[in-house]
């Protein structure tokens, strides 16, 4: 590892339509890394240059649900080449996949190209083509315009997608890690001490069930060396590529993002191989041939699950990344950092800490007890057990925020985030959510890369990462804390254009956007009629008889009144409450 070379890994977290966030900040860093390989080329024998020299190597992207999705599109950009930044708000789309994708989701072209006729992304998502009778309802929402945005994205890869395209500040053995939630359990025994009694032979062993499951895609796979140690990253289709698993990437890409019940889950029959699965499981748990740990099924075959989203247990998978780069890069060194990652947060849980000052925690009631023991189980499931919490390690958070203009220490009145009503559901609503988010990613992609991501400078200490810097470029870039110089590691070179927007509190899209209620009004029925296929999907498949067959169309069209009315409340209650 190069002394002068920083390797990074990139984590995103959860985000479900705020995704959006989470693509605008990519396309910005990507657009800060490539900018920057230039001015260096240009400035290659410039010894007074004041580019900074040392370099950056992104070594792995990881991520859950909309950050898992968010993770793969980017891998896919960068395996593309020529991935143009978007600066400036685009009605139509750009050709760039993260903003195509995340932006414009599944909108129909026609509502942009003037003639405006054409349905939305969430009109389609409230169709009922994907219930089925005999099976029931697969999720809140229809899943298949997610399906279309995945598969288009890899539908139109150029032929040239090879990893060959990687620029220099892409590792070319970049990892890919996205995180699934098998609601089929992964077990292995602890073994207990083998004592024979005069009822049994030896003790049975304790069975530890897991549910996360790691897809490791590599994309310099090797089918001997890595074989069910990592998977291979190979997207073009079968046609161009006879080894391609590209029906496995886009159903992966689809299965991180599956939000339990809200949207349909994904079943995997032959694509994870059991051995990949438990070597995997093994890696992350630290097992070692001294622990008295078995995995007590076959080895052979495949494991066959139903999947949920990845971030149902595991939504900020940075020690995933974290542990990818230590085992590439050996100890780290907590005075000269050489590697680390950066989450990338839509909806971070600090966020969530309790306001009231005197909170009652004393339950005692049957339904307080129930009310909390769901985000109880979810939270314990969440909680990471690793040794990647090390002081040596670096690691930042970038999460939203939108200053008032002017203020540099004051916030909106209003959430950052425009698609973050309804639990993140609201982005999929309104295709000016979405842009709002994208660009505010990008702009808070700057301010990250301007003031927050930076290590310690030292330009004659030969372990340090900005070992031999030139004054000139300290002088542009650097800033002093107690006392002390500072660089950033990823120098964002357009502030040293005169005509940059250097303000921090001022955005692409200054005004929030606020909520169509005459348009949502307009998808009452659509939503009706969704929440009464539901409800008959669902209760004929489990009920029947006479009684049934003569009321059920009196219980059915109840029901979904009744839902029908507090899903609008509910939603217009939101937007209100976020002063949108």
């Amino acid at each position: 590892m190069s002394k002068q070379t920083f390797h990074l890994g990139l984590t995103m977290a959860g985000a479900v339509s705020a995704g959006a966030y989470t693509a605008g900040f990519m396309d910005y860093i990507l657009e800060a890394l490539a900018e920057w390989e230039s001015a260096k080329k240009e400035q290659a024998n410039n010894p007074n240059s004041n580019i900074p020299k040392h370099n950056v190597v992104i070594d792995a992207i990881g991520g859950a649900s909309a950050g898992g999705m968010v993770s793969m599109i980017t891998a896919l950009a960068l395996c593309a080449g020529k991935l143009k930044p978007i600066k400036e708000v685009a009605h139509t789309k750009t050709g760039n996949i993260l903003y195509d994708s995340w932006v414009f989701l599944d909108d129909d072209d026609s509502l942009y190209n003037g003639t405006g006729v054409g349905k939305t992304t969430f009109e389609k998502m409230l169709s009922t083509t994907d219930l089925k009778k005999e099976k029931g309802a697969p999720s809140l929402l229809n899943s298949e315009p997610i399906d279309r945005i995945a598969e288009e994205v890899f539908d139109k890869l150029p032929n040239t997608t090879s990893t060959t395209n990687l620029p220099n500040y892409v590792s070319k053995d970049l990892r890919v890690l996205l995180t699934v939630t098998s609601l089929r359990p992964l077990d292995y025994k602890v073994k207990m001490s083998r004592i024979k009694s005069k009822f049994m032979d030896s003790t049975p062993g304790h069975r530890v069930s897991n549910h996360d499951i790691v897809a490791h895609f590599k994309l310099n796979y090797h089918d001997t060396i890595d074989y069910n140690e990592f998977l291979p990253f190979r997207p073009l289709s079968s046609t161009l590529d006879s080894k391609s698993n590209k029906d496995f990437l886009i159903k992966v890409t689809k299965a991180t993002g599956a939000f339990p019940i809200g949207l349909a889950p994904r079943y995997f029959d032959s694509e994870f191989p059991m051995e990949y699965v438990h070597n995997n499981l093994k890696k992350r748990k630290a097992f070692t041939a001294q622990m008295d740990v078995e995995f007590d099924t076959e080895t052979s075959g495949n494991f066959q699950f139903t999947a949920v989203d990845g971030g149902t247990i595991n939504n900020e998978p940075f020690d995933e990344v974290l542990r990818c780069l230590a085992d590439n890069h050996g100890p780290e060194d907590a005075d000269n950092p050489k590697y680390g990652t950066v989450l990338i947060d839509p909806f971070p849980n600090f966020k969530d800490e309790i306001i009231n000052s005197t909170p009652d925690f004393e339950k005692t009631s049957i339904m307080d007890i129930v009310g909390n023991l769901i985000p109880t189980i979810l939270n314990q499931a969440r909680n990471k057990q690793s040794d990647t919490y090390g002081t040596g390690l670096f690691k930042l958070m970038a999460f939203p925020r939108k200053l008032k203009l002017g203020q540099i220490d004051e916030e909106t009145d209003h959430p950052p985030l425009a698609t973050g009503a309804i639990g993140g559901f609201g982005g999929f609503l309104d295709i000016e959510f979405r842009k709002h988010d994208f660009f505010l990613g990008r702009k808070n992609a700057k301010n990250f890369l301007r003031g927050i991501f930076f290590t310690e400078c030292n330009p004659n200490d030969r372990d340090n990462l900005f070992y031999g810097v030139s004054e000139e470029a300290i002088d542009k870039f650097s800033r002093e804390v107690d006392g002390k110089i500072y660089m950033p590691i990823i120098p964002d070179v357009s502030k040293l254009d005169p005509n940059d927007e250097s303000n921090p509190t001022k955005y692409k899209i200054q005004e929030f956007p606020k909520f169509n209620s005459k348009a949502f009004y307009q998808l009452e029925k659509p939503i009706k009629n969704r929440i009464k296929a539901i409800v008959k999907a669902e209760l004929n498949n489990k009920l029947s008889g006479f009684w049934w067959w003569l009321s059920k169309r009196i219980v059915i069209g109840k029901v979904s009144n009744k839902l029908t009315k507090w899903v609008i409340n509910t939603i217009e209650k939101d937007f209100k409450k976020r002063g949108m």
